[in-house]
């Protein structure tokens, strides 16, 4: 599932040095979407949501054999504008395993959002479903 919130402009570059620091991940994990509309919440993903669920996901890369590694959830709340770029600063929050794996998955969780940001092929006339999108990731077992 996936979901994304922000409150201020945001440079996507922010945080990225730390990001690329960590160096590159190998294994790709699982990703999951949680919309967080404020109406209703939608029973099954849109296109929308698939769309940057996939985009996300082909950037989510951890090291493989981290110590834990199953046990951490990574949570991203995040928002978009209407040209998919993302506003403010993402909130993350991590569950699960030991601190430094933990650290190095919410990392990897941050990289893979920024890297697939702006999301360009977003519908403008399904907004309300996708200006708000909390993204799990989880690691694949």
């Amino acid at each position: 599932m996936l979901g994304l919130q922000s409150t201020t402009n945001h440079c996507p570059h922010i945080g990225l040095s730390l990001l690329l620091a960590l160096g590159t991940m190998l294994t790709a994990p699982k990703l999951t979407h949680a919309s967080n509309a404020a109406a209703a919440v939608q029973r099954h993903e849109n296109s929308a949501t698939n769309a940057l669920r996939e985009d996300i996901a082909k950037n989510w890369n951890i090291v493989p054999g981290m110590e834990g590694a199953r046990d951490v959830r990574v949570r991203m709340h995040l928002r978009l504008n209407r040209s998919g770029e993302i506003v403010g600063e993402p909130k993350v929050t991590v569950t699960g395993g030991p601190k430094g794996t933990q650290q190095a998955m919410a990392v990897a969780a941050m990289r893979a959002v920024l890297r697939a940001a702006p999301f360009k092929n977003l519908p403008i006339d399904q907004y309300d479903d996708w200006k708000e999108v909390t993204i799990n990731f989880e690691p694949a077992i």
